[in-house]
Formats: C-alpha cells, structure tokens, sequence
C-alpha cells in the first residue's frame, strides 16, 4: 500500500510534530533505495568481472596450448604436458612389462612350451592393459586419429600374440616370430606419430 492512500486512523497532533516513526520511516526508504542501487552496481561490477575473468580464462587456455572443453569443470582444458603426463603414465609402466614378458619368452622359445605359452598370454593382458588406459585419455579432436590409430595397431598384435600364444608346439610358436616383430615395429612408429602429435601445440606456441 503506498504512502499517498494510507490514511491515519486517529487526529493529526496539533503541534505540527510528525507522527512517531515517520522520519524512521523515510529514513528507512532512504536506505533502502541506496541499498538497492548500491546492490545493482555489484551485479554490474560482477558482470564486468565475470566477463574478464572468461576472457583471461580464455587467454590463459590459449597460451597453455590447449582447447576449452576438452577437459573437466575442475581443469577446463587439457594441456600438451598434461597429456604427455598421462601417456608417460600407461606407458612406462607397460613398456617395463612387456620388456620383462618379452624376456621370458626368449628365455622359453626353443625349449619350455608352457612357460612360452605363459610369456606370450602376460604381453597380451600387458597390451590389453595399455590400449584400455590409453583410450581413457580425452585426446583433443586433433591428436584423437594418431591415438585411435596406435590402439588399433596394437590390438591388432595383441591379436597375433594370441594366436602365437596358442601354438601347441614351440616350431609354430617361433613361426610367428617375424609376423610378431613386424607389427611390433608398426607399433612402434604408431608411438612416436602420438608423441609427435601431443608435442606438436607445445612447439607451435
């Protein structure tokens, strides 16, 4: 109800005097109108602020080499060293193990069928292991084909080591050999176009 309907219910003193609590009462409207248009100069200054910030946020993505939205809320990018990082991770780990496997299997080839067979199953939960890993990393659009091509290649040994691994006698298991050494080397070149591809924004930038 506004001020100009509001009607008293008793006499207005006599003495000229305001009614008690009407100076409050302005005075409260004063404040209130202040506090308003003071509350809407921080939503402005906010605004401005947020705009700002985006931008800085946009900028500081930019200079880092990466892409916003190819990461989490928490890490809205992800950055050439972060995927260098987390590649480094799935394939240090790997490479000591397949290089132990592989060991083994030289050790077993011409003379121990089992122990073989065993060598030739631990590289194929090895390579597994790898491709699982590496496809859980989010790869920008750009760098994506070189990963998806790597873990096609070596699932496509992991496959052949398999087979070579279900040999039944220790002459077709080493007949797999150079078939094994070929695609292992396809794998290998896969690796380095990946590597090449993750380090590729840091030397542009």
């Amino acid at each position: 109800m506004s001020h100009a309907t509001f009607r008293s219910a008793g006499p207005v003193p006599r003495s000229g005097r305001a009614i008690p609590g009407q100076d409050n009462t302005r005075a409260g409207g004063i404040i209130l109108a202040m506090t308003s248009t003071l509350a809407g100069i921080l939503v402005i200054l906010g605004l401005i602020y947020a705009a700002g910030t985006h931008a800085r946020s946009a900028a500081n993505i930019a200079a880092q080499g990466c892409e916003p939205g190819t990461g989490s809320e928490a890490a809205p990018c992800t950055t050439p060293a972060m995927l260098a990082s987390q590649y480094n991770a799935i394939l240090s780990p790997a490479t000591r193990q397949m290089a132990l496997d592989s060991a083994a299997y030289t050790a077993s080839e011409t003379a121990h069928l089992a122990a073989a067979q065993a060598a030739l199953t631990a590289e194929v939960a090895t390579m597994q292991n790898f491709d699982t890993s590496l496809g859980a990393i989010s790869f920008p659009a750009a760098i994506m084909p070189a990963a998806s091509t790597l873990i096609h290649a070596d699932q496509a040994l992991a496959v052949l080591t398999a087979q070579q691994a279900r040999a039944t006698t220790l002459v077709t298991m080493r007949s797999y050999n150079d078939r094994i050494q070929a695609d292992t080397a396809a794998v290998r070149a896969d690796m380095s176009l990946l590597v090449k591809a993750i380090d590729t924004p840091v030397k542009a930038g």
